[in-house]
């Protein structure tokens, strides 16, 4: 069940790299929400418009790395099957959302959607830990010992 879990984080996350690559550049440049016009980064005016596609406007390669920084540490956690690896995950994925509130004022705020998929994490983490201990209860090896034979 932790797998499954893991695994449909893998999906969200990469429904939200798609997500925001379709996004308009509005949703993540500071100019564009504060003067309604997209400047570079030496403060002249782009030729893109606010309404722009953020792939359109930055390329491929930053939704790539959104990408891979969103869906790598849930896929190895399902793919590993181990707490530890479950446990780092939700790590990494935490320290990827105080990156995003670190660069709240570029692209990079996008890293906050992996709050959500710590979440998810955690979810997974609790189902993995109380799986075996379902398993005992219901098969009666929590009941103690036998007794005498």
């Amino acid at each position: 069940m932790s797998r499954a879990v893991w695994w449909a984080s893998v999906v969200a996350a990469l429904a939200i790299t798609l997500w925001v690559g379709n996004s308009p550049m509005v949703d993540v440049s500071m100019s564009c929400s504060k003067s309604g016009e997209l400047y570079l980064d030496d403060g002249r005016t782009s030729s893109f418009q606010c309404d722009d596609s953020i792939t359109r406007v930055l390329g491929i390669w930053p939704l790539v790395g959104l990408g891979v920084l969103l869906t790598t540490p849930p896929l190895v956690a399902a793919l590993a099957k181990r707490q530890w690896v479950s446990w780092l995950a939700v790590v990494l994925l935490v320290g990827l959302s105080v990156a995003g509130i670190v660069n709240w004022a570029s692209y990079w705020r996008v890293l906050l959607f992996a709050v959500p998929l710590a979440a998810f994490g955690w979810t997974a983490i609790v189902v993995q830990q109380a799986g075996p201990r379902l398993e005992r209860q219901r098969s009666g090896s929590d009941a103690g010992p036998a007794g005498p034979l």
